[in-house]
């Protein structure tokens, strides 16, 4: 009788979820992966698929990204035309990933701007406190870890002295990226200066029986005058000190300075969340005058979980076919969208070199076995993939052709195309693409390639648990 009733219970649980996933369109290996765990494991894959199942913003949350939609367009149409750059005046590689860009989220390509590559925090972090010493208008920092201690003690300090001397500052932090330094003294200080600090997308037990609490602002975004910003893979945390007992070693991050009216595009990506979040209206100040800082052209492409199509994936796949001689990559996390794989592999086949470097230790065991998963698969179509072992490699990027550079917070995997906020900096400058490359070559210097062979001669039961794990990574 017991056994019946359990049995009635599976199987009830297996239909209802089952009927829930179909009820809308998910892509095939989510949806297995899900009827899986459901199956094998009905009480945990059900508890599950309740808490992370789907990508649930809340009502409200989408209620005002549906609201602001038209807004955003409506800004991005007007945007300067002296700003502006015909598209038609790059390669004909270049040309159809702008086009792509602009016909994804509307944002244009630019020009005027001024770019420096910043390859090591140390560095990233002194730009960015002078930039704030010498901030006159506004300082709007968006980041998803926050982290009290060493360098970044001092930029809590560049704030508030900032906000002291009168310039209005605000800072985005995630509310789960940035937990513990909410409970901080950090945090005091800055309130205290009368920095705004708005808590994005809040983690607490009441919110997430209406939300999945895993959707995140994975965001790098620093905004100074409306004419210098930064972004890239760092957070705001000294590697000296952050994660430490990880046993990954310090994390390793590349940021890009940014002068010319990409600044202010940051800036209105950044409101839009800001408007997100607490409900105020979506209203970024007009664009400022600003004489050209440079020849380099720029885009700006944000991205996020309040879109059902997945632009930034079709994005990379769009750069991936569009190469003719080479592609590298760099991601601190590997786990491949079908689409994604398939671009990768037809490269190699059709003749272009591709890099793919990755760190040798992650954070996270069982990102580690499911992006094994996919190793054979590309060393089989003739791919080179390093790992880097002089600690956590972050950096975001892709450089095609060393002409095309994709450069962010976007991770090679289905979170960062489905799950968080995003925002990459496309560049088809030729100067800033050697500057990427040149750095993505000292990141080889301390990688070492696998081989195909040895890496066939790995235990059956490693090659069956990575594969049993992948099985799963839509879910990871």
């Amino acid at each position: 009788m017991v056994f019946d009733l359990l049995t009635f219970l599976h199987l009830l649980a297996v239909v209802v979820v089952s009927l829930r996933i179909f009820s809308r369109r998910t892509s095939h290996g989510t949806a297995l992966a899900w009827l899986l765990l459901i199956i094998t494991l009905p009480a945990v894959g059900v508890l599950m698929y309740l808490m992370i199942g789907e990508r649930r913003l809340g009502k409200i949350w989408m209620d005002r990204a549906i609201a602001m939609q038209p807004q955003l367009l409506r800004w991005a149409q007007d945007i300067p035309a002296s700003t502006l750059v015909d598209p038609s005046t790059l390669s004909s590689a270049a040309e159809s990933v702008s086009r792509l860009a602009t016909g994804s989220v509307g944002l244009p390509l630019m020009g005027g701007h001024r770019l420096q590559l910043l390859t090591d925090s140390s560095s990233i972090m002194r730009a960015l406190i002078a930039d704030i010493d010498a901030a006159r208008s506004s300082v709007h920092l968006e980041f998803y870890i926050w982290s009290a201690g060493g360098f970044v003690d001092d930029l809590v300090a560049a704030l508030v002295r900032a906000a002291q001397r009168g310039v209005p500052c605000s800072t985005l932090m995630d509310s789960l990226g940035s937990r513990p330094f909410f409970k901080s003294q950090a945090i005091g200080r800055l309130r205290d200066a009368g920095v705004n600090i708005v808590e994005v997308l809040p983690v607490n037990p009441l919110r997430a029986l209406f939300v999945r609490f895993d959707l995140r602002d994975h965001r790098k975004i620093a905004v100074i005058d409306r004419r210098i910003a930064y972004t890239g893979s760092m957070n705001i945390a000294d590697p000296r000190f952050f994660k430490q007992n990880a046993g990954v070693g310090q994390w390793v991050d590349a940021m890009v300075r940014i002068e010319g009216p990409a600044a202010w595009v940051l800036e209105a990506v950044s409101l839009s969340l800001t408007a997100l979040q607490t409900g105020s209206d979506f209203a970024p100040p007009p664009p400022p005058d600003l004489a050209a800082a440079g020849d380099s052209h720029v885009q700006i492409f944000p991205s996020g979980p309040q879109s059902s199509t997945q632009h930034i994936e079709q994005l990379l796949v769009g750069a991936l076919y569009a190469a003719k001689r080479e592609i590298v990559l760099t991601t601190p996390y590997f786990i491949p969208s079908e689409t994604l794989l398939t671009a990768l592999c037809s490269a190699a086949i059709r003749g272009v070199r591709v890099i793919l470097i990755v760190p040798e230790k992650i954070d996270s065991t069982l990102v580690r076995y499911a992006s094994n998963a996919y190793v054979d698969d590309l060393l089989a179509v003739g791919i080179t993939i390093l790992r880097f072992g002089d600690g956590l490699l972050h950096t975001k990027s892709m450089v095609v052709d060393e002409e095309i550079t994709i450069f962010g917070t976007v991770n090679l995997d289905l979170r960062s195309f489905e799950l968080n906020f995003e925002v990459s900096m496309l560049t088809y400058d030729r100067e800033f693409s050697a500057a990427a490359r040149a750095m993505q070559r000292h990141y080889e210097s301390k990688s070492e390639p696998l081989q195909l062979q040895r890496w066939r001669g790995r235990p059956d039961w490693r090659r069956r648990l990575e594969n049993a794990v992948q099985v799963l990574s839509p879910l990871l």
